[in-house]
């Protein structure tokens, strides 16, 4: 008798607790189904450059209890090819675009038609005339990059900084970022009495810059303003018989390395994981409660040579790990 009056209320403790568990996960997949969609779009994304700033991006997400998508793509030859992946972001739904422009000519009339239709914040751009239509811009200042840079060719340099011959890898000049690290690199190297030999402008393409390296007289210091320069430079003077001083900008593993083994001498690091998190945490903010926070957030960058390579504030840089 004890059984039998025991079994409907072990009956009754299943179903509530069934009950509840689906009423979890119903609230769950609801709850799912309101996050907001983040979307960003940067060039070539799956580019080991892009680490750092992506951990940052998945940290602020996950505190801003948000959808991020990181939006596959390649080397983005012209505005238009951008627009389009724009296009499709917005018609998935997202509440809220991250976007690199890959070109600033004209970006400002195609962010004007898209202002009303999304919420856009800009990173690694900060170009005056793009700011009005959008949400903000998070950027490391580039002109202050290139001055860095410029001060660390001549700590390094062998011989009095006007006897040597320099050459450049610098980005593409469609893009106001670039421009800011030429202008603020040349500003400061002529200040130290020293003047460029040669620059050339790469599009990301490993053989078209070996082809144009090849062309050029082997300098006694080479300078890279962007991370695929940087690459690249390495690579260069690890196959040259003279010595060459490698000064740049860069954030992959590709550059760290080189940086380890004693072929490049300085590495300007923009602090890409403070980039990411904001980023995201700001258009996040926005999107939630419809709050302006600072239009501009300059992120820091700090220079590492090969004997700090290894301390720990540098590493949480270079080697971030999402909580």
């Amino acid at each position: 008798m004890k059984n039998r009056r025991l079994f409907p209320a072990l009956v009754l403790i299943l179903v509530a607790t069934i009950m509840a568990v689906t009423g979890f996960m119903l609230w769950e997949s609801g709850n799912t189904a309101n996050l907001r969609q983040i979307h960003v779009i940067i060039e070539n994304s799956n580019d080991n450059r892009w680490v750092q700033f992506i951990e940052g991006m998945k940290q602020a997400a996950e505190d801003q209890e948000v959808i991020l998508t990181i939006v596959p793509t390649g080397h983005m030859e012209t505005l238009s090819e951008e627009e389009a992946i724009i296009e499709r972001a917005i018609a998935n739904g997202s509440d809220g675009l991250i976007i690199q422009l890959c070109s600033s000519i004209d970006a400002a009339s195609m962010l004007e038609k898209l202002n009303s239709r999304t919420n856009i914040e800009l990173v690694d751009e900060n170009a005056y005339e793009v700011m009005s239509n959008v949400v903000g811009v998070v950027s490391p200042d580039h002109k202050a990059i290139g001055e860095t840079i410029a001060n660390e060719a001549a700590l390094f340099a062998e011989k009095p900084l006007e006897k040597c011959t320099i050459g450049v890898i610098r980005g593409s000049s469609a893009l106001s970022s670039m421009e800011q690290r030429m202008d603020g690199f040349t500003e400061a190297l002529e200040s130290l009495g020293g003047k460029t030999t040669w620059v050339l402008e790469q599009n990301g393409d490993a053989k078209d810059i070996k082809e144009k390296l090849a062309a050029n007289e082997t300098p006694d210091i080479l300078v890279a303003l962007d991370n695929a320069g940087l690459e690249a430079a390495g690579e260069y003077a690890s196959s040259q018989e003279k010595d060459i001083t490698v000064i740049g900008t860069g954030t992959s593993t590709k550059s760290i390395y080189y940086l380890d083994c004693g072929i490049v001498q300085s590495l300007v690091v923009p602090e890409d994981y403070m980039m990411g998190y904001q980023s995201v945490s700001d258009l996040a903010d926005y999107i939630h409660r419809n709050r302006f926070l600072p239009l501009v957030r300059t992120i820091a960058h700090r220079t590492i040579h090969k004997d700090t390579l290894f301390a720990e504030e540098n590493q949480e840089i270079l080697f971030p790990v999402q909580r």
